[in-house]
């Protein structure tokens, strides 16, 4: 009994104890809610007038209560959400014209400039090459700039892969650096890259000989359109495999023959359909260096006529029905001056080719191409009976070849055919990614079924001239 009585009154001591230590907490606790209601009052009145943040006018009172509160970060927020809203307000140009807080606003949009994440078509490019030479690499340059699409990743199997290149030349180490930091992914291979989920336009401009496998990897990947460079693949068998490919993923597919679009080109179609029975001529120049020749061939192993000369042939086939089963004359010249084979180390090829085309129906129309031939290519208009010249259309005209050979002198390391094409490689991209954002079909710009008639044309004429030269 004894031992009961102690053990309840040990009980109750504890119970005395912790109430007592609990109420000692409430008077602490009620002390520090007094004080902080004091200092809040305090803090409240010090601060019932505006000020100046930032150069906006902003009430202490909100901002003195948001912190007492114990939410900074909502103050942040909301001061940097007020400073961007005065910013966009206030962008424009001044009364004496000056710009106002447009240096802020250049930077942010030069940021993101063709790295849209937000636009509803995406690109990647598959074979960048070196800056100033490769066409992967111009096209890259032009889509940084278009607004209305998001530039995502550049696959360069060459120089991004170690294993190929262990040293990466120093003008596309610095190409990698500075559109990285713009947005742009690089990769050795289309795999390395997310699937594709959004609308994708994979632009393929590798070496023809690789394009096929780019291609396929590509529609493996989720691409809903592809802009193959021309010719497309290397022989007619593969484009015919890769069109069955494209259907299959139903991928639409278009090929980058910006002759197609030129308006040297369509000026000179127009003129020849006023007159009854005319013939046109289309000469296509580069300005390579004879010394440049053999890089030339081997760069462009596929061949003249499967290379720089295709753009002409898909001027025959698209707008004169020319194909290999309407052909009833092909007339070789045969002039060195005009047409000239050569073997420059392991490659054979032609410097220059001119031939006539006469078709089944009767129509008659020539191409003359030339490596080194200069920047100015033209499109000939002549009588029914290709001895008098009616009109001629040049393309650049005197006033842009003055333009092209100022800039070819103020940067000779870029290829003057960047210059001098630029407009038209613009016009094709631009109608590939309206169609691809309407779901119509690009007016003007070659498919694939014209890529493939092309080659057949080209690989019938390669073995025209050589039994010829």
């Amino acid at each position: 009994m004894i031992l009961l009585l102690q053990c309840v009154h040990h009980v109750d001591a504890i119970s005395a104890k912790k109430k007592k230590q609990q109420q000692e907490e409430q008077r602490l606790a009620e002390e520090q809610r007094v004080l902080a209601e004091q200092a809040e009052n305090e803090a409240l009145a010090a601060a019932a007038k505006y000020t100046d943040v930032f150069g906006i006018s902003v009430s202490k009172t909100a901002l003195v209560y948001a912190m007492c509160a114990g939410i900074e970060l909502l103050v942040l927020c909301l001061l940097l959400f007020i400073i961007k809203s005065d910013d966009s307000d206030d962008s424009g140009s001044s009364d004496d014209g000056s710009s106002t807080k447009t240096k802020a606003i250049t930077v942010t949009e030069k940021s993101y400039k063709g790295n849209n994440p937000s636009a509803k078509l995406d690109v990647i490019i598959v074979g960048c090459g070196l800056p100033k030479r490769g066409m992967g690499w111009y096209h890259l340059t032009q889509l940084m700039e278009m607004k209305n699409v998001n530039m995502k990743a550049v696959v360069e199997p060459f120089f991004m892969d170690p294993a190929l290149c262990p040293k990466m030349p120093p003008a596309f180490a610095d190409l990698v650096s500075e559109y990285s930091k713009l947005g742009v992914q690089f990769a050795k291979s289309v795999e390395e890259l997310p699937r594709f989920e959004k609308k994708t336009v994979c632009l393929v401009a590798g070496r023809t000989a690789d394009n096929p496998k780019f291609f396929q990897k590509c529609l493996n990947h989720g691409a809903s359109c592809i802009y193959l460079e021309k010719p497309g693949a290397p022989s007619v068998a593969e484009l015919k495999d890769m069109k069955a490919a494209a259907e299959i993923f139903a991928a639409t597919v278009y090929l980058g023959y910006n002759k197609n679009v030129t308006p040297y080109v369509t000026k000179a179609l127009a003129k020849a359909k006023t007159v009854k029975g005319s013939r046109v001529s289309f000469v296509h120049n580069n300005s390579y260096k004879e010394s440049e020749l053999p890089e030339c061939f081997e760069r462009n192993s596929e061949g003249m006529l499967k290379n720089m000369a295709v753009h002409e042939l898909a001027l025959l086939v698209t707008f004169f029905g020319v194909t290999v089963e309407t052909i009833k004359e092909f007339k070789v010249f045969r002039d060195k001056s005009v047409s000239k084979k050569l073997t420059l180390g392991k490659y054979t090829d032609f410097s220059k080719v001119s031939f006539q085309v006469t078709t089944t129906d009767g129509t008659t129309v020539s191409v003359r191409a030339d490596r080194c031939g200069g920047n100015v290519s033209w499109a000939t208009v002549l009588d029914q009976r290709g001895s008098k010249e009616l009109a001629r259309f040049e393309f650049p005209d005197a006033e842009s070849v003055s333009k092209v050979d100022a800039q070819t002198k103020a940067d000779p390391e870029m290829m003057p055919y960047f210059f001098v094409q630029s407009d038209d490689y613009l016009e094709l991209k631009n109608r590939v990614v309206d169609a691809c954002l309407t779901g119509k079909k690009a007016e003007g710009v070659a498919t694939i079924t014209v890529a493939i008639d092309a080659l057949k044309l080209a690989e019938y004429a390669t073995e025209k001239l050589k039994q010829e030269l």
